[in-house]
């Protein structure tokens, strides 16, 4: 066990050496860098308290194994800001972790004497009522947060969606499956040790260990890929995303736009003037084409266009982009003479920016991939 912690310490030295040189590095990658400190403190207390059993210890790992937690929550919320700004409301997520850490230090230093390795051991093996309180709710508290932040992901992916016709470098779908995979391991954990609790389970040990050991690699899979997205930063830096309350579709459609002086006349003229350039300029088939342009182009807000799109068209703006993008696309599979060229080639020239984004798109609106598209539509011989 101790080899492969050794080994996992290693592999965060080695995340470090790739964040670290890096110039100007915004307020996510401190986060990232203050994450990998958590998680080797984790790692590393772990050594300590196999080796040298003792309240000393026990508080280093309480320390680690409480707080790493707030610091993932911030860091995740950064993210999704778009802007790479601290905002002082997060702070409350500090509180659970700040009241439960006076309870232990209440414990440890005035009410109970833990002076050795036996009556430190009864805190994992026995502990009293009041720290199986605490305990739970810890589990509880985790679990709260993460369905909090998948909320505000969803939120997010919608924004994004209303902006940009392009999102593969900016949806984060490896920081939801992280989330996704977090809360179900912090739920079965919560069952297990509510069973210990209730003297169902007798040994813990075990589930305990299975649980730990995917928590770990959680853990790096975070770290991995949040220096990959260090290095897509730049892309988003320049476009502030700013989320929507709540996640619903219709909160697109109704509560954003309250506010707006449109009336019915304007957004269908306006309307007609984006379809117009869709059709004759065929904006959608650049690959990076982003809502602004449009604005730009009405010489009207971004607000404003994204209000008259989804109105008129009941889509996002990715949705309203893709769906020219894979007109355009059907065209050119259709056409016998285009298939001396590859299936990617003329992915590209309808406006995708790889093959994953073009298969997704496309069968999420044909229902089938381009490939079976095509050879749907080839002259059968007899």
């Amino acid at each position: 066990m101790i080899f492969l912690i050794v080994v996992g310490l290693s592999i965060l030295a080695i995340f470090l050496l790739f964040i670290l040189p890096k110039k100007d590095k915004v307020l996510s990658d401190y986060y990232l860098i203050a994450i990998i400190f958590f998680f080797a403190g984790i790692l590393g207390t772990h050594i300590i308290m196999e080796k040298w059993l003792s309240i000393e210890a026990y508080l280093i790992s309480l320390f680690f194994n409480t707080y790493y937690f707030p610091v993932l929550m911030i860091y995740g919320l950064i993210l999704l800001s778009g802007n790479n700004k601290f905002n002082k409301q997060w702070l409350w997520i500090y509180g659970y972790p700040i009241v439960y850490t006076i309870f232990i230090l209440l414990d440890v230093l005035v009410l109970n004497d833990y002076g050795s390795p036996v009556a430190v051991q009864k805190l994992f093996t026995e502990p009293s009522k009041y720290q199986l309180f605490f305990y739970l709710t810890q589990y509880i508290y985790v679990i709260v947060l993460l369905i909090w932040l998948w909320k505000k992901l969803k939120a997010y992916t919608l924004e994004i969606k209303s902006r940009y016709s392009t999102i593969e470098h900016i949806n984060l779908n490896w920081f939801r499956f992280f989330i996704l995979s977090f809360l179900c391991l912090s739920s079965i954990g919560l069952v297990i040790f509510t069973s210990f609790s209730a003297g169902i389970i007798k040994n813990i040990e075990i589930p305990f260990g299975i649980e730990y050991m995917i928590f770990i690699i959680l853990l790096f899979y975070l770290c991995y890929n949040g220096i990959k997205q260090y290095s897509l930063a730049s892309v988003r830096n320049n476009d502030e995303i700013i989320l929507v309350s709540g996640s619903r579709k219709n909160v697109l459609v109704t509560e954003k736009y309250q506010s707006s002086s449109l009336t019915k006349e304007n957004i269908d003229t306006y309307f007609k003037e984006i379809v117009q350039l869709f059709d004759q300029e065929k904006l959608f088939l650049e690959p990076q084409f982003k809502i602004e342009e449009i604005a730009q182009r009405l010489n009207i807000s971004v607000h404003k266009v994204s209000q008259i799109i989804n109105s008129k068209s009941n889509k996002t703006f990715f949705d309203f982009v893709n769906r020219y993008r894979v007109e355009h696309f059907k065209k050119l599979l259709s056409d016998p003479n285009n298939h001396k060229f590859t299936i990617l080639s003329m992915g590209i020239e309808s406006g995708f920016n790889s093959k994953a984004s073009m298969n997704r798109v496309f069968k999420n609106f044909v229902g089938q991939s381009p490939k079976e598209f095509q050879q749907n539509q080839s002259p059968r011989t007899i």
